[in-house]
């Protein structure tokens, strides 16, 4: 279980974020925190579903039924300790974490990401009043600490205009229907972007937001999250 972030400043020692142990040189963990994480290894490269290993590049709905974004990066499955941290994070109002998270994912994206680089990162937006509330919007702390390590630009161009129930409490056709007309575009996107958040679970909202977003202009939009959910019906 992850412990809370002490301060050893004064000692010159880095703690590990999840143990504890001094002296973490892993983007903020230890080594054995750090490998022991839950990484995607293998997944599709367009929605980022864990693949089976008999199965191709690309899995059975993409082939079929692409999504409207292009491209998808994520560098862990939804799984211990994502599964409590994250939560944990946006519920307990505990944002210290996404710092250490941030960097891993950035060196992930440099390790796995081939192509151009994005013009923009543009963060999964909040309604103004749940933001409000939690404090922080996990997507734009995120994007914030992406941007910072890869120097790329946000382009925060997305608002959501409408608050609406969690989606994670709702099945997939409701999923859908919950977020018609909920976000809009500010201002024309940048050719080619890429849209932050720190979960993706069935793509429902990032579809929503893909679609706006080249509607509006955009040419690519791809997907960089933290962390992949098995598939969801």
């Amino acid at each position: 279980m992850f412990k809370p972030v002490m301060n050893y400043c004064s000692k010159n020692i880095h703690p590990c974020a999840l143990c504890g142990a001094p002296d973490a040189d892993h983007h903020g963990l230890c080594a054995d925190c750090h490998g022991d994480l839950p990484w995607l290894v293998r997944a599709c490269p367009r929605c980022a579903l864990p693949l089976e290993p008999h199965a191709t590049t690309t899995c059975n709905h993409c082939r079929h039924a692409p999504p409207p974004f292009d491209r998808t990066l994520a560098a862990f499955h939804y799984d211990f300790p994502l599964s409590q941290l994250l939560p944990h994070i946006k519920y307990q109002r505990q944002p210290a974490h996404i710092g250490w998270l941030g960097r891993v994912l950035a060196a992930y994206l440099r390790v796995h990401y081939e192509d151009d680089w994005p013009d923009a990162l543009i963060p999964v937006p909040m309604h103004p009043l749940n933001e409000l509330h939690r404090g922080f919007n996990q997507a734009s702390l995120l994007a914030e600490v992406l941007a910072k390590q890869l120097q790329l630009p946000i382009e925060p161009v997305l608002r959501k205009r409408q608050r609406t129930p969690h989606q994670m409490s709702l099945n997939l056709e409701d999923r859908r229907h919950n977020l018609h007309n909920a976000f809009d575009v500010a201002r024309p996107p940048a050719r080619h972007v890429a849209l932050i958040d720190d979960v993706m679970t069935t793509g429902t909202t990032v579809s929503t937001l893909t679609t706006l977003l080249k509607r509006a202009g955009a040419e690519r939009v791809d997907i960089w999250v933290l962390a992949r959910t098995p598939e969801v019906r």
